[in-house]
């Protein structure tokens, strides 16, 4: 997950008018310096983590983060009363722990960092079970696109965050969100093809079942991602627009997923 599924940093507005309709100029390298969170709550430990770094303004270099190392984190399930603090991981950069959500249990998390308090709260979603992942060959670009093969809850709107990560250390991880507006309940399928791979890669695929707001956060996030010229700092440049975080905090940003989550192997090609 690698530097690619961070978030972008987002400002508030580069210009406005008041209502005498005097120009107001707004300067984003001069906004203050958040705390910026990434982190996962999972039915899968080895899939769960917290990341915390400081914001950093769109005229800086898009290398090195400044990550936050010192921060208290800790998880409460609010069904059961357990409560589950994470420790700092030098080398991979995250807070890690052992603990494991329950579909349908409310979890809030807490982080003291920087003189900040940051919260959020969310209910453990269902994960989804993957039957099968098929790649089919994109005739055009000669590159193969994948078609997801599970059960879609019925009923009601589902929200996807998919990562690709390869095997290949060489190669960059990858996400893409999406609804089950896309899905074909026929075929109980579902097509990916914004993401193309070449014949012979080997990918692991894992499924995340996020709310509403986290997909609106992250979609936001890949619209910004795609349209950067100099690449795809989390939180470097403008987003397309303005999404809420889902963490909160006077000075801080980022996403905090509470999710079911399904992992699937892949041969492009195959």
């Amino acid at each position: 997950m690698n530097r690619i599924f961070y978030n972008i940093l987002v400002l508030l507005m580069l210009g406005a008018f008041s209502s005498c309709e005097k120009k107001v100029e707004l300067h984003p390298e001069n906004s203050e310096q958040k705390v910026a969170v990434e982190a996962m709550f999972t039915d899968n430990p080895f899939v769960s983590y917290f990341k915390l770094s400081k914001t950093k303004g769109i005229y800086e270099s898009i290398n090195g983060h400044e990550y936050i190392t010192d921060a208290d984190i800790k998880v409460t399930d609010q069904t059961t009363g357990d409560v589950y603090n994470y420790v700092y991981d030098a080398a991979t950069a995250k807070y890690i722990s052992f603990a494991s959500g329950v579909e349908g249990h409310k979890y809030k998390m807490e982080i003291e960092a920087e003189g900040q308090h940051i919260t959020a709260e969310q209910t453990m979603t269902s994960p989804i079970s993957v039957n099968n992942v098929e790649s089919n060959l994109d005739s055009e670009s000669g590159k193969y696109f994948l078609n997801m093969y599970f059960d879609d809850p019925p009923n009601q709107l589902d929200y996807y965050l998919f990562i690709f990560v390869p095997n290949d250390t060489s190669l960059e991880s990858r996400f893409t969100v999406m609804t089950d507006l896309n899905y074909d309940r026929q075929n109980n399928s579902l097509s990916v093809p914004s993401e193309l791979f070449d014949a012979g890669e080997d990918w692991q695929i894992l499924m995340y079942h996020i709310n509403r707001e986290n997909y609106d956060y992250l979609h936001v996030i890949l619209r910004a991602m795609k349209s950067l010229v100099n690449g795809a700092h989390p939180f470097y440049g403008i987003a397309l627009g303005n999404p809420p975080s889902t963490v909160h905090g006077e000075q801080a940003l980022g996403y905090w997923l509470c999710a079911g989550v399904s992992l699937y192997p892949v041969r492009i090609g195959n």
